[in-house]
């Protein structure tokens, strides 16, 4: 189950959903203060890159698969549009999008490869 923290089937095990809303709050600030971090770290790419793999790492143990990671972008794009405004444009919405499809990228090597050191970008890092 995903979010096992957030959501929970009820009492007698029947698919009615209780959705814990601070944990899912918690857990949405999380994003995007991760959000924020990557877009402050984007000209260190191996300090991002290690990060990023390293947070895929914990995701997989927490038996998440990495196609779920698309999954946040539609209501990550809402979020987005909404905070933003007029300022969202489609110049600014295609630049979060390719940031998000990397930072599921590199999440995705470290969902893949629980063992891999995190040294391991420092030859496949962008500049």
């Amino acid at each position: 189950m995903l979010f096992p923290k957030i959501i929970r089937l009820n009492e007698v095990s029947q698919l009615e959903w209780y959705v814990d809303r601070d944990m899912l709050q918690k857990h949405a600030v999380t994003v995007m203060e991760g959000l924020g971090a990557a877009v402050e770290s984007l000209e260190d790419s191996y300090f991002l890159n290690g990060v990023l793999i390293a947070l895929g790492q914990t995701h997989a143990k927490r038996n998440m698969k990495a196609a779920m990671l698309k999954r946040l972008w539609p209501s990550l794009e809402v979020g987005l549009r909404t905070m933003l405004g007029e300022t969202y444009t489609q110049d600014v919405a295609e630049a979060w999008r390719k940031l998000y499809s990397y930072i599921c990228s590199q999440m995705k090597r470290g969902m893949e490869n629980p063992d891999l050191p995190l040294d391991i970008c420092e030859d496949h890092c962008v500049s």
